[in-house]
C-alpha cells in the first residue's frame, strides 16, 4: 500500500466523522483488510504524518494506536470518541475489541485511551527472548516497582503481563542476593572455625604432644636443667632420641690367668660394668644405654651364660655374645634360656669374621677364644638388621635413682674396698681405690703388659646372691667335666660406695626389676656417673671389705 492509498483511507474516516455517519462493522472490516492486504515492501519506513496530527490535537480525547510487528510496515490509526458519553451497540463496539487484540492484551478500563508508541512497542516485544534482559536494564530491582506504578498512573494504562514479569523478576534477584549473602556468611564462619581450631585446638594438640614427650623422658630418667639424663648413669646431656630405646649388654671375658685378654677393649667406656663368677674365673657384662655410643671395638667377646642373660633382662637389654653354653645333664644352658624366656639376643659367631659386625683381633694372642670382638661402631646397623624390637619396655626396665649432684652417702668412710666372689670356686680378689681428686674409684685388676684399662667409676655396687654350682660331664666330648656357677637372683645383702663413703643395703628383684634400699628402707640413690657391680656368692664365701674391715659374714661359706 502506498502513501496515497493510506491517505485516502484516512480521509474517508475523517469524512465519516464530520458527517457523524456511523461506520458499520462491514465497512471497518474492509478497512482492516485493506491495511493487511499488501505484502510489506518497505519494512523500515514509518508513516509519521498521523503522529504529528495526534500531537497537534493533544487536547482532543485520547487515542488508541496499534503497530504491526517489526516485519510489517508501521501503520497508525485512531479510534476517537467525539463524546465519551455516547453509547454503542455491541456490533459497533466489536471492531474496538478486534483492534485491542492487536496489542495482545485487552485494556481493562471503561474508556478508550491513547496508547503511546513506546508502550505498544514494549507490549509487542514481550515474547521476544531479549526482552527480559532489556527489561531488567530499564527497571533496576530497587526502582522497578515504583517506576512501574508511576507510569501506570500517568498514562492510565494497565499491563497485567508486564506486572507479572516484574513480580517474577524481583524474587529472582532477591534470591540471588540472599544466596550470595549466605555463601559469604558460610565462608566467614568456616574461616572463623579454622582460625579457632588452629590457635586453640592446634595449641592443645601441641601441648599434648609436648606432654607425651615429657612423660616419655621422665619415664626412664630424672629431669635435669641440663637436659635428659642417661638412665644408666644419671648424667645430663643425654641424647633425648635414645631415651625410648633399649640398652645393649655385651659379654666380655676376664680370664684371670691370661694376660692377653686384658685390658678389655671398650671396658672403660661402658655405662655399667657387671662382673660375675663363671667357670673358675669371672666374666663381665658391659652395658650401654645408647647403642649408638658403643666404642669402635669391644672384647674379647665370650659366650653366654644363664646368670648374665637374666641379669641383662633387669634392664630390658639386647644381649650380645659370641657363642653359648648348651644344656646337658642337670645343667640348663644358655640355649634353653634364650628359647624358653624369649630373650632377644645376637650371637656374633653367626657373622663372618670379616663382616662389619664381628672380627678377631690377634694382636695379643692367636688363641681363638680370646680374639673375638664386636665392631661397636656398627652396632646400630647390626641391631636394625636383626629385626629385634628396639623400643624400651619400661615395665621391664630398672630405673636407677640418682642424686642431682654428687654427695656423700653416709659418714662411713670407703677409701679402700675389696671384694671376693667366692671361696674355692673363684680365686680372684678385686681391689678398688677412691681418688679424692677425681671423685672416682679405680682399679688395676684389668691392667696387663698390654696396657692399662683406665677404668674410673663414680659408684661401686657389690651384691651377694645365693649361688649353686652344677657339673656338666664329658665337657666338649673330651672326657673332662666343667663346673658352672648359677645365680638365683634371690636378693640379699650388699654395699654401695661413692664419694669415699658407703652405705650397706639390701637388694632384690621385683616384677623383673632390681631394687636397692638402705637400713631405713629408703631407696638408695647413686651419684651421677658410671657404675661397677661386683656380683658374688652369699652362700659360698663371697664378701666385701671397706678400709680393711670385713663387712659381710663369710661363715656360711660352703667349701668343696
Amino acid at each position: 500500500m502506498n502513501d496515497n492509498e493510506l491517505e485516502e483511507i484516512l480521509n474517508e474516516i475523517k469524512n465519516n466523522k464530520s458527517h457523524k455517519k456511523e461506520l458499520d462493522s462491514e465497512g471497518f472490516e474492509d478497512i482492516l483488510n485493506s491495511l493487511h492486504s499488501d505484502d510489506v515492501q518497505e519494512p523500515e519506513k514509518v508513516v509519521e504524518k498521523p503522529v504529528k496530527k495526534a500531537e497537534e490535537n493533544s487536547e482532543k480525547p485520547k487515542e488508541v494506536k496499534a503497530e504491526t510487528s517489526s516485519k510489517q510496515t508501521k501503520e497508525e490509526f485512531h479510534i476517537v470518541s467525539e463524546n465519551p458519553q455516547q453509547e454503542y451497540d455491541e456490533d459497533d463496539f466489536k471492531p474496538a475489541n478486534e483492534i485491542a487484540d492487536l496489542i495482545e492484551e485487552e485494556p481493562n478500563h471503561s474508556e478508550y485511551i491513547e496508547v503511546s508508541d513506546d508502550a505498544v512497542e514494549d507490549v509487542q516485544k514481550t515474547d521476544e527472548p531479549e526482552y527480559e534482559e532489556e527489561y531488567e536494564e530499564e527497571y533496576p530491582e530497587e526502582n522497578a516497582e515504583a517506576e512501574s506504578s508511576q507510569q501506570d498512573d500517568k498514562d492510565n494504562i494497565y499491563f497485567p503481563e508486564m506486572a507479572e514479569q516484574v513480580d517474577e523478576k524481583k524474587p529472582k534477584k532477591k534470591g540471588k542476593t540472599i544466596a550470595i549473602v549466605l555463601v559469604v556468611l558460610a565462608l566467614v564462619v568456616a574461616i572463623a572455625v579454622g582460625v579457632y581450631f588452629y590457635f586453640f585446638n592446634g595449641n592443645k594438640q601441641d601441648e599434648a604432644t609436648t606432654a607425651t614427650k615429657a612423660q616419655a623422658t621422665e619415664a626412664v630418667s630424672e629431669t635435669s636443667p641440663l637436659g635428659p639424663q642417661n638412665p644408666l648413669t644419671g648424667e645430663a646431656g643425654y641424647d633425648e632420641s635414645a631415651l625410648t630405646q633399649r640398652p645393649v649388654a655385651v659379654v666380655v671375658e676376664n680370664e684371670y690367668s691370661t694376660s692377653s685378654v686384658r685390658p678389655q677393649w671398650g671396658l672403660a667406656d661402658a655405662d655399667i660394668v657387671l662382673e660375675g663368677e663363671s667357670e673358675f674365673s669371672t666374666r663381665m657384662l658391659l652395658f650401654w644405654a645408647d647403642y649408638n655410643k658403643v666404642p669402635e671395638q669391644v672384647g674379647p667377646a665370650r659366650s653366654a651364660r644363664p646368670p648374665f642373660i637374666r641379669f641383662s633382662q633387669l634392664f630390658n637389654a639386647v644381649f650380645i655374645h659370641a657363642g653359648l653354653s648348651h644344656s646337658k645333664d642337670n645343667y640348663v644352658g644358655a640355649d634353653e634360656v634364650f628359647k624358653n624366656e624369649n630373650v632377644d639376643h645376637i650371637n656374633l659367631l653367626s657373622f663372618s669374621e670379616s663382616s662389619s659386625y664381628f672380627h678377631r683381633d690377634k694382636s695379643r694372642t692367636s688363641t681363638i677364644e680370646h680374639t673375638g670382638c664386636l665392631m661397636g661402631a656398627h652396632t646400630a646397623e647390626m641391631l636394625q638388621k636383626s629385626k629385634i624390637n628396639l623400643k624400651l619396655n619400661e615395665s621391664k626396665f630398672t630405673k636407677l635413682q640418682f642424686n642431682d649432684e654428687a654427695k656423700a652417702l653416709s659418714s662411713n668412710t670407703a677409701n679402700e674396698v675389696s671384694f671376693k666372689w667366692s671361696k674355692g670356686y673363684c680365686p680372684k680378689l678385686g681391689k678398688y681405690t677412691y681418688d679424692a681428686e677425681k671423685h672416682k674409684y679405680t682399679t688395676t685388676d684389668f691392667d696387663s703388659k698390654y696396657g692399662t684399662s683406665g677404668v674410673e667409676w663414680e659408684n661401686l655396687i657389690f651384691l651377694l646372691d645365693e649361688t649353686e654350682y652344677i657339673v656338666k660331664h664329658n665337657y666338649k666330648h673330651a672326657g673332662n667335666s666343667e663346673t658352672y656357677c648359677n645365680y638365683n637372683l634371690s636378693g640379699g645383702k650388699g654395699i654401695v660406695c661413692s664419694e669415699g663413703t658407703c652405705v650397706e643395703i639390701t637388694w632384690g628383684v621385683k616384677d623383673g626389676k632390681l631394687w636397692m634400699k638402705d637400713a631405713q628402707g629408703n631407696e638408695v640413690k647413686l651419684n651421677p656417673g658410671k657404675s661397677y657391680i661386683g656380683y658374688g656368692s652369699s652362700n659360698h664365701g663371697g664378701y666385701y671389705e671397706v678400709s680393711g674391715a670385713t663387712t659381710a659374714d663369710s661363715s656360711t661359706t660352703d667349701e668343696q
